[in-house]
């Protein structure tokens, strides 16, 4: 059987023709191309489409080098009339077609998975509402208190969307292979990883800034909410993945409970509402723990087809995941940037007001800005049901499209991307109009204090016509990670950071922290431009460079 290497090249006057009647005139090449048919089968025993051949001819050591020297311009033209000539030594079976599923209810469902994502924030604001104290939150705590516990919830938050971007990506890869070995191997690295890059971080601001400027006790404060913190995002991190979302709220329920008993046994003192968010966190997070191990036990030794025979996996290096991996954990971590620099930013403001070089809790904006992420909940179930649909649709497309029938294709896809883009961005416009009222029409008085201090409603308006632009970015950012294209997201986020923090800075130096969420329209922005031409630009490429991606 001869190598692709002993093909031999055909002079270029010579035509090579491109159908199976002309081949036979040509019995050189006509002979090799049935023979790689034959190669192909042995790789593929089943293809389902031209991509399957192509996919197949690739891994054989064809380049369009290679084609050329059949006559064919590409590999994707070579692959049309292998795949013809396969037709001679395979009879493909019949497809059963899916059954059929309601559009609107399965919308729903994927609405309402997507929008599970928000379940631990609002559990903490309802009892909030009740008991003035949650994981990490209490109406009756000092400002000092207040100062670093937000910092160390800023700095926790940015770790654990790096870590959890990371194992979410990996994780989900092996996961949907039903490879549970392997997914158990990747959740332990990346986890332990995650957690020793962020005790240092936490390590090198304690021991900086926190203990030098606030002093110890502060700084053991600091330390202590910044582990808990992201320990108990982190823990919720396998629960995603595994898409237990009813489990997800009965944990984050149960560390609710307990911080608001802890806090009504330890007699409601600073010290003891302390003592018990901290035991909250703990609870919380090792319920998660042992759920998602408890899970994913069942399925021990299992790999490849969930409930299948037990089996030995050798797992890759892990330096290649972490490489691979490695921009998904820099999209979690500017991300938080993204959404946490403004009040940051008016935090430093406000302490140089005093006449400070430390950051100082800044109720008008932060409240606000805590207050419109709420807005969120509502419209990441809306991403998360658009890239769901887009992958239902995505795979019937491509098989269903011949590979001299891209324009159709592209078509499609340029129609997809515009109507998903359009709802999301129709829908974030209209709650971010809604929600600054209906916010205070609903909460009690004691939450939106902060947003009736003066410049504080300015703050809201703000900070929600801000976040209304993240969710565009979101979805067009989803959509290039669906196709295994994770710089242009990365680099969208990242500017969009930025963006946020030179704007927050820029325009509370007059004094006025009101304005501080700019910042998030500045970057929410950059963001969603970036990642919009990019995705974009992705789906009207055609098939030709989606076939790589499953």
């Amino acid at each position: 059987m001869p190598a692709v290497a002993e093909v031999p090249r055909l002079h270029a006057e010579t035509r090579v023709p491109h159908t199976l009647d002309e081949l036979r005139d040509e019995p050189s090449v006509y002979d090799d191309l049935h023979v790689e048919a034959r190669r192909v089968l042995d790789r593929n025993p089943e293809p389902r489409n031209l991509r399957d051949v192509a996919v197949a001819l690739e891994s054989m050591g064809y380049t369009t080098t290679q084609a050329e020297a059949l006559g064919f311009a590409t590999v994707f033209d070579l692959a049309l009339v292998v795949f013809d000539l396969a037709y001679l030594y395979w009879v493909p079976r019949p497809v059963e077609p899916p059954p059929p599923r309601n559009t609107w209810r399965t919308y729903v469902d994927d609405y309402l998975a997507g929008s599970w994502y928000g379940v631990p924030w609002i559990l903490s604001l309802l009892v909030l509402f009740v008991g003035r104290v949650a994981l990490w939150s209490s109406l009756s705590a000092t400002p000092q208190v207040s100062a670093v516990v937000s910092l160390a919830f800023f700095l926790a938050a940015a770790c654990a969307g790096a870590t959890s971007q990371l194992l979410a990506r990996k994780g989900a890869f092996y996961y949907l292979q039903g490879n549970y070995p392997l997914v158990r191997w990747v959740a332990s690295r990346v986890l332990g990883y995650g957690a020793a890059a962020t005790v240092l971080l936490v390590a090198v601001g304690y021991a900086t800034y926190v203990v030098p400027v606030y002093g110890l006790r502060m700084g053991v404060i600091f330390a202590e909410f910044a582990v808990g913190i992201f320990v108990f995002l982190v823990s919720a991190a396998p629960l995603y993945m595994l898409r237990r979302f009813v489990t997800l709220a009965l944990t984050t329920a149960a560390a609710l409970g307990v911080t608001l008993l802890g806090a009504r046994l330890l007699g409601g003192t600073a010290t003891g509402v302390r003592h018990a968010q901290l035991l909250g966190l703990a609870v919380g997070s090792g319920a998660m723990v042992v759920t998602a191990v408890s899970i994913l036990s069942l399925h021990a030794g299992t790999a490849s087809v969930p409930g299948g025979p037990p089996a030995t996996v050798k797992p890759p290096a892990f330096r290649v995941v972490l490489w691979h991996g490695l921009p998904y954990a820099l999209y979690g971590f500017a991300y938080f940037v993204l959404i946490l620099a403004p009040p940051t930013v008016a935090g430093f403001a406000y302490g140089r007001f005093f006449g400070i070089r430390q950051f100082v809790y800044p109720p008008t904006v932060e409240g606000p800005v805590d207050l419109a992420l709420l807005e969120l909940v509502l419209l990441l179930g809306l991403v998360h049901a658009s890239i769901e649909r887009f992958g239902r649709r995505l795979r019937p497309l491509l098989d269903g499209q011949r590979l001299h029938q891209w324009r159709d294709a592209r078509r499609t896809l340029r129609t997809e991307w515009w109507t998903s883009v359009a709802v999301v961005a129709a829908a974030s416009v209209v709650v971010a109009w809604a929600a600054p009222a209906l916010l205070l029409a609903v909460l009690p008085g004691g939450i939106t204090a902060s947003v009736h201090a003066v410049g504080g409603r300015t703050a809201l308006d703000v900070a929600a016509a801000g976040l209304a632009l993240v969710p565009v970015g979101m979805l067009c950012s989803q959509y290039l990670f669906f196709l295994g294209r994770p710089t242009a997201p990365v680099v969208g986020v990242a500017a969009g950071a930025v963006a946020a923090v030179v704007t927050a800075a820029l325009v509370v130096r007059g004094g006025d922290l009101a304005l501080a969420p700019w910042g998030l329209v500045a970057g929410g922005a950059v963001y969603s431009a970036v990642a919009g031409v990019a995705s974009h630009h992705a789906l009207s490429a055609g098939e030709e460079s989606f076939y790589a991606s499953f």
